[in-house]
């Protein structure tokens, strides 16, 4: 059998295809599949979770027995975990916070309410997905009063928004 030139053209673009097959499809596939070995293989491997969960739950209860001994206020240790977590939301957002008062405390007979009072400065929209942030995680509390405030910055002249957020946390008297 002779190849003439439309056979050899035929070979060309039967092996051309071939190979862009291989290249899009088959190699892809073969990398999701390894890929997804190596995950399996991972979760096979961590089967002892339980076991290291325990540990770790063991770890924690001695941690806070240790904590226990050295008096360490719950309202400081909240104050500095709503810092942090400010801060992580702010750097999120492209937030600033510009002033963070004292708390105010009121006891009564089996509750204490502590009023945390914050200034945030940025965009509009920023403020509004921290503070919904905020109000969405019942550990930090609850906001109580939001001021907005634009101001004109005359160097640069631009407008500034300012909010001033009243968060209140109550919890039971120790």
């Amino acid at each position: 059998m002779k190849l003439n030139q439309k056979n050899k053209l035929l070979l060309l673009g039967f092996l051309l295809a071939l190979y862009i097959c291989y290249s899009f499809a088959i190699t892809k596939t073969i990398k999701y599949y390894k890929e997804y070995q190596s995950k399996n293989e991972l979760i096979t491997e961590n089967t002892a979770t339980p076991k290291l969960a325990f540990q770790l739950h063991q770890k924690e209860n001695q941690l806070d027995n240790l904590l226990s001994q050295y008096n360490v206020s719950s309202s400081e240790t909240f104050q500095n975990d709503l810092l942090k977590q400010l801060n992580s939301f702010c750097d999120k957002h492209h937030l600033k916070i510009t002033d963070f008062k004292e708390p105010h405390i009121i006891s009564n007979k089996e509750f204490k309410n502590s009023s945390y009072i914050f200034s945030l400065e940025g965009s509009f929209n920023g403020c509004l997905s921290l503070l919904n942030k905020i109000e969405n995680s019942p550990n930090l509390g609850n906001i109580k009063h939001l001021n907005f405030i634009k101001k004109k910055n005359f160097k640069t002249n631009a407008d500034q928004l300012f909010v001033e957020v009243v968060l209140q946390k109550n919890s039971g008297m120790n």
